[in-house]
């Protein structure tokens, strides 16, 4: 690997990065649409654009195999090969395959070359169909194809019958010039195989109009800086249907006329910005977040002018917040490119079939969460397609397509985002979970019993939970979705699982839109501040001590004919809880099932800059994180969800 800027194969890997992630979904998409020739020019610039990149890279590992790759879109492209499974397989193993190099590349490594039966094998796919060579295509067929040639004004001498044919490595260089290949003088690159040459007919007549104003545009520059003022001035190339006055007349042309009749390049509206700049950016305002809150506690009273300079302050500091969110926000669509591909292959290795369909591509996110969800997802669409969707014949009699279908939708919730995985499989059934969790141990058969019939379907998320008998390379392991639930509850969001025997299940996920500032109500309880994650929080009211009384482990209050589980917020903490003190129940929603938090007093609400909590208190069963108060006080945040797991198991 040649010796180049950390920056530039920065820059390669991101670019590059981002086109192999949708390289998944658009050839899964290809099976479905396989005459679909946006879709394969799609892909084929999607390789040709790596292999450039490789090539001036110098990693020619990566440049072979996106090339034989290559090779084998050229023909889809040209309509002389036609998809089939071996195709795609062969296809599917090249784009692992790039991952795998692009992810030893940014490792610092030298990428691993791709397997020769892999290269053979494309090769192959390349050479075996039906197209003529170069040699014995009729000359009608190049004429035929050189048709936009006369839209352009003769520069040279009218080529001769023999002249119109364009040589094979001088139209590779073309189209690698065209699509954003290798420039001239760069490093070279190991020639293709001969039978995989890209024949003239393949490329599109905007493609060789764009070829030929290059081509036009090379040669005047070169007229104009060493030829002689007798030299014929070459026409500009025009529209028939151009008007008159955007005809330049040769003989009042500039010698510069060439680069002013050029179209200017647009200017940049990007800028790629490393995420530890991000990361600190975010970290400041957060920081100047929790200045703004104690100068608002400070103003209160205060004169006018300073009321009003806090005011100001807020005002700069919510947009400014706002301004950084949205920089730190990315499409959602950039996890959800990969599960197409992720399904295909799952159910191909254990005999099924299955249509991934992406709703909500577009809902933007924090980088962060894009990242951390990427697991728990993987292990959901797995989950899916492995104890979901049935094989073909019995979807087919239960009169099913044998396909079955997954659907991944995200959309924003006010201040979150709710993920939904849904298949149309066979359903889970509550009673055989009931019984599972006895067998294994995770509950005795009385706490099974007292189990609706929602809260058995929540079991699977349980550690050791399976209700696979065999164990193989996917599932069986009790491994999966308690993995699931621990990383969702670590991103203070919620996972709850709805499911239909015979008709399929669905997992929501509900995670906030950013993991540095939370909007919270602040409470005491006791001597004690906490944070409670408004978005979780649905009414407010004072405690009739009188109304309380004792169901199971649980306390409960009377609210709209239901019972309201209550947790105590000071007796959880470990505090003296004053029974004559006046309390208020805080109401929270979790899974469409309702809780009351006990606490003494309600501040308010408040934007809270999370914090990570010490050595001492991580993996603590209820918190979520620490935050600093107006006061200077240390308040903790509340895993509502994780509280009430702990209380529901009893003491």
């Amino acid at each position: 690997m040649s010796d180049v800027d950390d920056d530039i194969r920065a820059d390669f890997l991101a670019e590059a990065g981002e086109l192999i992630d949708k390289l998944g979904h658009q050839l899964v998409e290809l099976e479905s649409r396989p005459h679909d020739a946006d879709l394969l020019n799609a892909i084929f610039r999607a390789f040709h654009t790596v292999k450039g990149g490789a090539g001036f890279l110098g990693v020619h590992a990566l440049v072979e195999l996106c090339h034989a790759t290559e090779d084998v879109f050229n023909l889809l492209r040209g309509g002389k090969r036609s998809v089939d499974a071996p195709l795609m397989d062969a296809v599917l193993q090249a784009v692992d395959r790039v991952q795998s190099m692009m992810a030893d590349l940014g490792a610092g490594r030298e990428p691993v070359a791709a397997p020769p039966e892999l290269i053979l094998a494309l090769h192959d796919l390349a050479s075996a169909s039906p197209a003529v060579s170069v040699a014995e295509r009729p000359a009608a067929a190049p004429a035929k194809k050189k048709k936009p040639r006369s839209k352009a004004a003769p520069t040279t001498p009218a080529p001769t019958s023999e002249s119109k044919l364009i040589g094979d490595d001088e139209f590779e260089a073309l189209l690698d010039q065209l699509h954003g290949g290798q420039a001239p003088g760069k490093a070279a690159v190991s020639p293709p195989p001969a039978a995989a040459k890209p024949s003239d007919d393949t490329i599109t007549e905007d493609e060789f109009d764009a070829l030929l104003d290059q081509m036009a545009a090379q040669r005047k520059l070169a007229m104009t800086s060493g030829a002689a003022a007798t030299d014929p001035q070459p026409q500009p190339r025009t529209s028939p249907d151009a008007p008159n006055s955007a005809v330049r007349n040769p003989a009042t042309a500039a010698p510069a006329a060439p680069a002013a009749t050029a179209p200017a390049p647009a200017a940049e509206t990007t800028v790629r910005v490393d995420t530890g700049k991000l990361d600190r950016m975010m970290n400041g305002v957060g920081e100047l977040v929790l200045v703004r809150n104690r100068l608002k506690a400070l103003a209160v009273g205060a004169g006018s002018d300073l009321a009003r300079a806090v005011r100001e302050l807020d005002f700069i500091t919510r947009s400014l917040q706002g301004a950084v969110m949205q920089v730190r926000m990315q499409p959602v669509g950039k996890v959800f490119a990969r599960f197409p591909k992720l399904a295909r292959d799952v159910a191909r290795g254990l005999g099924k079939q299955v249509d991934v369909v992406l709703v909500g591509q577009d809902t933007d996110l924090d980088k962060n969460l894009v990242e951390a969800l990427a697991d728990p997802l993987v292990h959901m669409v797995r989950n899916s397609v492995d104890h979901g969707i049935e094989m073909p014949e019995l979807r087919i009699a239960r009169g099913k397509p044998a396909a079955g279908r997954i659907r991944l939708e995200a959309r924003q919730e006010g201040d979150h985002i709710r993920i939904s995985v849904r298949d149309d499989g066979a359903g889970i059934d509550p009673e055989r979970i009931r019984a599972k969790v006895v067998e294994k141990g995770l509950l005795d058969s009385a706490a099974a019993a007292r189990l609706s019939a929602d809260e058995c379907l929540q079991q699977i998320f349980l550690p050791g939970f399976s209700t696979k008998d065999q164990v193989s390379d996917l599932s069986g392991r009790g491994v999966g979705m308690d993995v699931v639930k621990q990383k969702i509850r670590a991103l203070n969001g919620t996972a709850v699982i709805e499911s239909q025997p015979g008709q399929g299940s669905v997992i929501h996920l509900r995670v906030p839109l950013t993991l540095a500032i939370l909007p919270a109500l602040m409470v005491d309880a006791g001597n004690r501040q906490f944070a409670l994650p408004l978005s979780l929080v649905a009414d407010v009211f004072a405690l009739d001590t009188s109304a309380v009384r004792q169901v199971g482990h649980w306390p409960v209050v009377p609210l709209k004919r239901e019972n309201l589980r209550l947790i105590d917020l000071e007796r959880w903490a470990g505090g003296a809880v004053d029974e004559r003190a006046v309390r208020h129940v805080v109401v929270v929603t979790l899974a469409e099932e309702r809780y009351g938090l006990i606490v003494y007093q309600v501040r308010g609400r408040e934007e809270v800059v999370i914090k990570p909590l010490g050595a001492s208190l991580r993996g603590l069963s209820g918190v979520a994180g620490a935050t600093v108060t107006p006061q200077g006080r240390v308040a903790l945040i509340v895993d509502v969800p994780g509280l009430v797991q702990t209380h529901a198991r009893g003491p």
